[in-house]
């Protein structure tokens, strides 16, 4: 962060170039910051206007209210056009992970939930194998859809940041992450089925929900 309400982003030649066009993608729907500049020299340097407002970990103290902005956010971003979007590297890692070898994977039940899905590493294989080609790829999703990453001016959804997962992707990867920081940050799954309303349930998979619990642990 810059003093003067920049935020400078720096990593190796070319890695922020995909970023750097999915945040202009996302600024020219209402949906992202402004970029500034994108420099590749010795390192990628990446430019952008700091968000107005605040991320959504500052409003734990109303969690509905919480819920509310947060599936308004994703609804909006859901119902976004692709217009021939790149393919989100999120859903690139899964379908790597699923046609790896099972004996070379980790498994991290941290990222099971409850009342999505939790199992064994080897019942998540199977998930993974069975339904590997049911991830979609025609929705624009962020690809990381945790609190931090929204932002909430005025008791609004504003904008989002930190958009190198985002792309054409399955919309239950977004929402997957989203119950999950929530569960994480608030210390509860009461909010859940709350926040599943609010986004809709007639536009929800629950079994997608499953497959995508299983990818994230494995």
């Amino acid at each position: 962060y810059c003093d003067s309400g920049y935020y400078i982003k720096i990593s190796r030649p070319g890695e922020l170039a995909l970023e750097e066009a999915l945040c202009r993608r996302f600024h020219s729907m209402g949906l992202g910051v402004e970029v500034l500049q994108y420099i590749t020299e010795d390192q990628d340097y990446f430019v952008t206007k700091s968000a107005v407002g605040e991320d959504l970990t500052h409003f734990l103290d109303d969690p509905k209210k919480l819920c509310q902005v947060l599936a308004s956010a994703l609804r909006k971003l859901h119902s976004q056009p692709l217009e021939d979007a790149p393919v989100s590297f999120l859903r690139q890692r899964y379908l790597s992970s699923a046609n790896g070898d099972y004996s070379g994977g980790s498994f991290d039940d941290f990222m099971l939930m409850d009342k999505v899905w939790k199992g064994s590493r080897d019942q998540a294989w199977k998930i993974m194998q069975a339904n590997k080609n049911k991830l979609k790829a025609d929705t624009l999703i962020h690809g990381d859809a945790c609190l931090p990453n929204v932002i909430c001016h005025d008791g609004q959804f504003s904008t989002f940041i930190d958009l190198g997962l985002s792309g054409a992707g399955d919309k239950h990867m977004d929402l997957y992450w989203a119950v999950w920081s929530l569960q994480y940050n608030l210390k509860t799954d009461e909010y859940t089925d709350y926040f599943l309303d609010q986004y809709g349930r007639e536009n929800i998979d629950f079994d997608m929900l499953k497959v995508v619990a299983a990818f994230e642990a494995f």
